[in-house]
């Protein structure tokens, strides 16, 4: 039931970013470049959103083409390119990203505050078990 329960999450996601006219990757994307980091690289947003190096690569791309990205050299590393959203880009990913974010805060906001923290308790204890079994595998 909790996995089906995580799958629906991501469904209602997927489902929003189709209602936008955007790929649910490409909102993935979005949502790490709207909270404007310092740093952020393809292997960063490869790390962020779980997606494989080429579909990164491939919304980079588009976003770039489209004039919402731009891309820097990196102060940390030379050999990577720094992504973060142009003037327009960060009006468009304001757009996109703030009503579901509003969504969300909305919902949590909407439990009662003792469910609130026996969900995010009993997720903690999921998580920490989780990763403690598998690091035993």
């Amino acid at each position: 039931m909790f996995f089906n329960q995580w799958h629906e999450y991501g469904d209602i996601y997927a489902e929003y970013a189709k209602k936008v006219g955007i790929s649910s990757s490409t909102l993935d994307v979005l949502l790490v470049l709207n909270e404007d980091p310092a740093e952020c690289t393809q292997k960063i947003l490869v790390n962020e959103t779980f997606l494989p190096k080429q579909t990164i690569n491939s919304i980079v791309t588009s976003l770039l083409h489209q004039g919402l990205v731009a891309l820097t050299e990196s102060q940390t590393d030379r050999r990577s390119k720094n992504i973060s959203l142009t003037k327009s880009g960060k009006v468009y990913a304001n757009k996109i990203v703030q009503p579901i974010l509003a969504a969300e805060h909305q919902t949590m906001a909407d439990l009662p505050a003792a469910k609130r923290q026996k969900m995010l308790a009993t997720l903690t204890h999921y998580l920490q078990t989780f990763k403690q079994n598998i690091r035993q595998i």
